[in-house]
């Protein structure tokens, strides 16, 4: 299964969740050759979201196989409000 970034997929224990990205989490990594042993691969996502954005106090990781196994199809894809400092959409 391919995760989408900023797509709501059914999950079975939280109904829906918001998935903000998948991460590659690396062993040693040389930024000149963009090559390394990668460690892991982890979802990055949230289980209550507003227009604004993800309530940072649910925002959660899970490793990528353990999040495969819990979560379903998509449910549709997630549209933010852009929030400016001055208040402005």
């Amino acid at each position: 299964m391919h995760l989408t970034e900023n797509t709501i997929y059914r999950h079975d224990e939280r109904r829906a969740v918001l998935v903000l990205g998948v991460h590659h989490i690396f062993e040693t990594y040389d930024p000149d050759s963009a090559d390394g042993r990668l460690r892991s691969r982890v979802v990055r996502y949230a289980t209550e979201w507003d227009d604004y954005g993800p309530m940072p106090s649910h925002v959660r990781t899970l490793p990528l196989d353990e999040f495969r196994t819990v979560v379903g199809d998509a449910v549709r894809t997630w549209e933010g409000v852009e929030w400016t400092p001055n208040g402005d959409t």
